[in-house]
C-alpha cells in the first residue's frame, strides 16, 4: 500500500513536454551528424544559424545515444528526446519505463541544458567561427575548459578545418568524470580531439597540452547576469591558465573575448581581457566579489542575459521556457 501511494504521488508530478518539434523543421538539417560536420569544415563553406542549431541538436541525440552519429537522426527522435530531458525531474509518459535514460539525463543535466539552449549556444559558435586563429600551419591547439558535453570544442575543430588545418590537437578539460567520460568518447569517435577528467584551477590540467602556441582557449564558466564572479570558477581558472601558459598564450584566439565586471551599483566597472590575463586593472577589491553584466563576441559587447538575442526563432515558441536557460 505504502508503495502505491509513493508510485501513485509520482504520477502527480508527471506533465507531457511542450507540444510540436522542437525546431522548425524548415531550418533542419537532415544528414548524420559526421555528415554535416564534414560539411561544416570545409573552408568558404557557408554557415548559417540554422546548420549551425541542427549541429547542436545532432550533437545532443549522440551525446546521449553515442551509436547515432553516423546515422541520421529525424527531428521527431531528437524532439522527444529533448522532451524527456524536459521532464527530466518531474517525469512523463514518455519516460515511463525508462529509468535507465532518466538516470543518464539527470546525470548530465547541467551539461545538456546548456548545450540545449539552442540561441546562445549558437550564437558563441558563430562568434568562434567569425575569427582568424593565428598559428603556424598546420599546428593548431587548442584548450576548452570547463568542457561540458564539449560542444564548443567541437567548434574549435570547425574553426581550425574552415582555416585550413587539418589535424587541429584539441583539448577539453571537465572536471565530472561521467561528463568528461562521455564527451571524450564521442569526440574521439567522430576524430575531433580528447576531454579529459581535471581541474582547469590546477596547472597539472594542462600538461596533456602539446607543446607550443596555443591557438585558442574557449571558456565559458562564467556566473549569470547580476551573480558574483566567485559563484564560477572563470577567475581561478585564468589565474592558473596564464602563469602556466605564459607566452603561449600571446596570440589565442578567445572566447568571450573578454568580460566586464562591476560592483553592485555599477560605478566601478573592469574589463577582463588577454592582455590583463582575465583579471582586470586596478580592482578595488578581490575580483572575485565583482559582478558579472558583459561579455565581448565577435568585437561586441553584449550584457550577457542577451547572448543569444535574436536568434530565439531558432526554438519553436512552446519549448524556449523549458530549454533556454544557459545564463
Amino acid at each position: 500500500m505504502e508503495e502505491d501511494i509513493r508510485a501513485l504521488s509520482l504520477h502527480l508530478l508527471e506533465r507531457d513536454p511542450p507540444p510540436g518539434p522542437v525546431m522548425a523543421p524548415a531550418l533542419y538539417r537532415p544528414e548524420p551528424l559526421g555528415d554535416l560536420i564534414a560539411l561544416l569544415a570545409r573552408p568558404g563553406a557557408p554557415l548559417d544559424v540554422g546548420a549551425l542549431a541542427s549541429l547542436c541538436l545532432k550533437y545532443f541525440f549522440a551525446y546521449v545515444y553515442p551509436e547515432s552519429r553516423d546515422i541520421p537522426a529525424p527531428l521527431d527522435a531528437i524532439t522527444l528526446l529533448a522532451g524527456q530531458f524536459a521532464r527530466r525531474r518531474g517525469g512523463s509518459r514518455q519516460l515511463a519505463g525508462r529509468q535507465e535514460l532518466r538516470r543518464t539525463l539527470l546525470r548530465h543535466g547541467f551539461a545538456l541544458q546548456m548545450l540545449l539552449d539552442l540561441p546562445k549556444t549558437v550564437h558563441l559558435l558563430a562568434a568562434l567561427l567569425a575569427r582568424t586563429p593565428v598559428c603556424p600551419a598546420p599546428m593548431f591547439a587548442g584548450l576548452d575548459l570547463g568542457s561540458g558535453t564539449g560542444i564548443l570544442l567541437l567548434g574549435q575543430y570547425l574553426l581550425a578545418r574552415r582555416s585550413g588545418l587539418d589535424a587541429p590537437a584539441l583539448l577539453g578539460v571537465e572536471h565530472l568524470p561521467a561528463v568528461a567520460d562521455r564527451a571524450d568518447a564521442l569526440l574521439a569517435a567522430l576524430g575531433v580531439g580528447r576531454v579529459r577528467q581535471g581541474d582547469a584551477t590546477r596547472t597539472a590540467a594542462y600538461d596533456a597540452l602539446p607543446p607550443g602556441p596555443v591557438a585558442c582557449v574557449t571558456n565559458e564558466t562564467l556566473p549569470s547576469a547580476g551573480r558574483r564572479l566567485y559563484k564560477e570558477p572563470f577567475p581561478a581558472i585564468n589565474a592558473v591558465l596564464f602563469p602556466a601558459l605564459g607566452g603561449r598564450l600571446s596570440e589565442t584566439v578567445f572566447l568571450p573575448e573578454a568580460v566586464w565586471a562591476s560592483d553592485r551599483e555599477g560605478r566601478d566597472w573592469l574589463r577582463l581581457a588577454p592582455e590583463n590575463a582575465f583579471a582586470g586593472d586596478a580592482a578595488r577589491k578581490p575580483l572575485r566579489l565583482y559582478f558579472m553584466r558583459d561579455v565581448e563576441l565577435a568585437g561586441q559587447r553584449i550584457p550577457v542575459e542577451r547572448v543569444g538575442q535574436g536568434l530565439e526563432d531558432l526554438v519553436e515558441a512552446p519549448w524556449r521556457q523549458a530549454l533556454c536557460r544557459r545564463w
